[in-house]
């Protein structure tokens, strides 16, 4: 092709070439009619969908190497492209027509954190699509939507849309829009099929402000990453990522504190909170929400007292009051029990990590793994043996 280039056009007619991996089996074995192991494409759209097969197989695809067909990666892609219809949706139930230019002046912390997060997602996405790692692409959109968009941004935002303040909860949609219109054009090469039906049902199909609109999703501009003067007059200063990636590492934790004691995820229960800094309202609000607090009292000078499980975050020290909520002998015996189990782990690898014979003939990565075992499990008894003692204190 490079020869017949020259010899008709006069020029080289391409310059990168990109090499696919071969679709295997679960076996290993190169897909055929004889074999009968090659599923047939249309039976799987049928029964998953175009975009979902496209986005399955392309997430499970690394540049250059074959890929293990496993229909459980076109089943993901289904389930994710309802995870985005159904995050739309969600949108839409908030009411109100598509929101124009986003109010500097009333945007919260969680609203800049996910201004930021789509920033590096975008950045990322450039990254992949120059370097070809298709695979790479998909893995950072699933990311930041389904993590940091839908776990995080959109759980956060019901703290306003539970409240009364019309104001906050407009320029909350506004955001949501903003995000939600880039987002779609990014999915769009992926699943071209649900980002147009979406771009049309969601509003955005219309001539939107700052040139962000097309009257189909295919005529729409891509994203680019946000220029100086637009963090700057939005403040998009990485502070706000610091701050909110610590406020939901505080979350996880306390949601961490709940699963340990075996309450129900839907319980309200009581938290304390001795914060190292003073938090604005709403912030509050969104942790006691995303902790499915009853209350989240706030006591720099907290003092724990008998039965008190407690997370230490870099936000501060979060306490759980256990009294009336489990069996506080029980507790025990079974921390007490964990506690044992991982000692002799402990002990286990470092009998291992301690012998020559070991350490000197088997590849570093399998050392490295070893390592790491001993740190995660002396991470946990410094975990369990910090709930023992708030039981026993």
């Amino acid at each position: 092709m490079i020869m017949a280039g020259y010899e008709y056009m006069g020029d080289l007619p391409f310059r990168n070439v990109y090499f696919t991996g071969i679709i295997r089996d679960k076996q290993g074995r190169k897909m055929s009619k004889s074999l009968g192991n090659s599923p047939d494409p249309l039976d799987l759209i049928a029964k998953y969908g175009a975009d979902a097969l496209r986005f399955g197989v392309m997430r499970a695809a690394p540049l250059g190497q074959d890929i293990l067909f496993d229909e459980q990666n076109v089943e993901l892609g289904r389930n994710f492209c309802n995870k985005l219809w159904n995050a739309c949706r969600f949108r839409q139930m908030q009411g109100g027509e598509v929101q124009g230019e986003i109010d500097v002046n009333k945007l919260r912390a969680d609203d800049k954190w996910i201004l930021l997060k789509l920033h590096a997602a975008i950045k990322e996405l450039d990254t992949a699509f120059t370097d070809y790692r298709f695979s790479d692409a998909t893995a950072t959109l699933y990311r930041f939507f389904y993590s940091e968009y839908c776990d995080w941004y959109v759980e956060a935002t019901k703290a306003v849309f539970y409240g009364t303040n019309e104001a906050a909860k407009a320029n909350v949609l506004a955001v949501m829009d903003f995000v939600l219109a880039h987002t779609l054009r990014l999915f769009h090469p992926f699943l071209p099929f649900i980002t147009e039906e979406l771009w049309h049902g969601m509003g955005y199909a219309t001539d939107m402000p700052d040139a962000q609109g097309g009257k189909s999703i295919m005529h729409a501009p891509w994203p680019k990453p946000f220029d100086t003067d637009f963090r700057d007059h939005y403040s998009l200063d990485d502070c706000y990522l610091e701050f909110v990636d610590a406020k939901f590492d505080l979350i996880s934790k306390g949601r961490n504190l709940r699963a340990e004691a075996r309450i129900a995820a839907n319980k309200k229960v009581k938290f304390i909170f001795k914060a190292d800094r003073d938090l604005p309202p709403n912030d509050i609000e969104v942790i006691q929400l995303l902790l499915n607090a009853e209350t989240l009292e706030i006591n720099p000078a907290y003092v724990p007292g008998k039965g008190v499980s407690s997370v230490k975050a870099e936000m501060g020290e979060l306490y759980l009051p256990l009294e009336g909520l489990v069996d506080t002998a029980a507790e025990l015996a079974r921390l007490t029990k964990e506690l044992e189990k991982i000692v002799s782990e402990i002990a286990k690898v470092e009998q291992k990590l301690a012998n020559p014979g070991f350490t000197q003939k088997v590849p570093a990565e399998v050392l490295a793994e070893h390592q790491k075992r001993r740190e995660d499990w002396i991470a946990k008894r410094a975990h369990v043996q910090t709930a023992l003692d708030g039981l026993k204190t």
